[in-house]
């Protein structure tokens, strides 16, 4: 049976701007790095969004869309920005000099 194909597109969409907010946070904690912030928290912050953003544009370029990666991308997303700050100091004081 046949997914109806208002849900494809939600799938579609969602997965699309997932791809870019990836990349677009990797954006911002570049330019935070470069403007002097904590380079190691930042980073280690930055890497699983990278690697996201390479499965979402994946899964976009080659048309191989799936719930479960774009909700488990989303889920992700929404508990690192409510923690950030308080992961950002977490990994300076472990990690950091």
């Amino acid at each position: 049976m046949e997914e109806p194909k208002v849900f494809n597109k939600y799938l579609v969409s969602l997965t699309k701007i997932v791809s870019v907010y990836c990349f677009f946070f990797v954006l911002l904690k570049s330019i935070a790095i470069f403007r002097g912030a904590w380079m190691i928290p930042n980073i280690i912050l930055a890497i699983p969004f990278i690697c996201m953003g390479i499965l979402t544009a994946y899964t976009v370029l080659y048309k191989k869309y799936s719930w479960i990666i774009t909700i488990i991308t989303v889920v992700l997303i929404i508990a690192v920005r409510y923690y950030e700050v308080d992961l950002v100091y977490f990994l300076q004081n472990k990690y950091g000099s």
